[in-house]
C-alpha cells in the first residue's frame, strides 16, 4: 500500500494524539521493510531525540507529540505524513482512553493557547503554517484509508485496547 515511500530516508508520521499515527507508522514500516520506531523510543516530546534518531536515518517514526515541530525539519530526505482523522472520532477516542486534562494542557501550551479542541488547532496549525512550509515533503493519510491493511484491526475488535496498543 506505502512501499512507494520507501525512498525516503525517514518517515515521520504526526498529527493529533488518536488520529492513528501509531497504526499508520506500523503500516507504513511493514510496507517499506524501514523500522518502526515509537514515540516512546524519543521521549514522546524530545525534539532533540527525534533529530538524533533522525541523523541515524531509515525509520519510520511514530511522534504525535512533536506535531507542533515538524517545519524546523529540514531533511529534504524526510517525508512528514499527517493523519487525517474527523475531530468527532478523536475526541471519542480520547474519551474512550481517559486522556486526561494534563495532556490536553500539555498540547494546547504547545501553541500558545490554554483551551479548545487539541485537535481541530493542530490541524489549522498544519493547514496554514506547516503544509506550505513542507511542500512537497507534507503528505496526509486519511484514517479510513487504512482499513484495508492487514495490519488494520477494526473498531469492534478494538474497544478495550489501551491507549498505545494496535494488535
Amino acid at each position: 500500500m506505502y512501499k512507494a515511500l520507501e525512498k525516503f530516508n525517514n518517515i515521520i508520521v504526526s498529527g493529533p494524539q488518536r488520529s492513528g499515527t501509531r497504526i499508520a507508522a506500523k503500516i507504513i514500516a511493514y510496507d517499506t521493510g524501514k523500522p518502526y520506531v515509537d514515540e516512546t523510543e524519543i521521549n514522546s516530546h524530545d525534539f532533540i531525540e527525534l533529530k538524533k534518531r533522525l541523523k541515524r536515518g531509515n525509520a519510520v517514526i511514530q511522534c504525535p507529540a512533536l506535531c507542533n515541530m515538524l517545519h524546523l525539519i529540514t531533511d529534504l530526505s524526510t517525508l512528514i505524513i499527517v493523519m487525517r482523522r474527523s475531530v468527532d472520532q478523536i475526541m471519542a477516542s480520547e474519551k474512550r482512553i481517559g486522556w486526561d486534562k494534563w495532556f490536553m494542557y500539555q498540547e494546547l501550551h504547545k501553541y500558545g493557547r490554554t483551551d479548545g479542541v487539541i485537535s481541530k488547532i493542530k490541524y489549522d496549525f498544519w493547514e496554514t503554517i506547516q503544509k506550505p512550509i513542507l511542500k512537497d515533503r507534507a503528505r496526509e493519510i486519511i484514517y479510513s484509508d487504512l482499513k484495508n491493511h492487514p495490519l488494520f484491526i477494526e473498531k469492534s475488535k478494538r474497544a478495550k485496547f489501551k491507549w498505545n496498543q494496535t494488535e
